[in-house]
């Protein structure tokens, strides 16, 4: 980058890099180099309190899991698979929704 050029964080492609992680976009508990994610950061400026939160968000993802069965996006909230909706998150910095309505069946 040439000195004075304007440059923007974009929080949303942290962890997105196709060269490192394979199929970015998904949502996988079992992926390679699982830990090399940025989320809780390095170094000096690592977060204190990661290790809690992976244990955690492992033990409640589990606990969710064990008990339910046929998870789905809700079709009256969201509309069908091929035109869902959502409200987004009104920010440059986060690439999220306001509500994710789900349906599922416990076991």
């Amino acid at each position: 980058m040439p000195a004075g050029a304007l440059a923007m964080l974009a929080l949303g492609a942290a962890n997105r890099d196709p060269r490192r992680f394979e199929q970015p976009d998904e949502f996988q508990l079992d992926r390679p180099h699982l830990r090399d994610h940025l989320a809780f950061g390095r170094g000096a400026h690592a977060c204190p309190g990661a290790q809690l939160a992976r244990l955690e968000a492992r033990v409640t993802l589990e606990r969710f899991l064990e008990r339910m069965t046929q998870i789905e996006i809700s079709e009256a909230e969201h509309g069908p698979p091929h035109a869902r909706r959502y409200n987004k998150v009104p920010t440059y910095l986060l690439n999220g929704v306001t509500a994710l309505h789900i349906e599922f069946t416990r076991t």
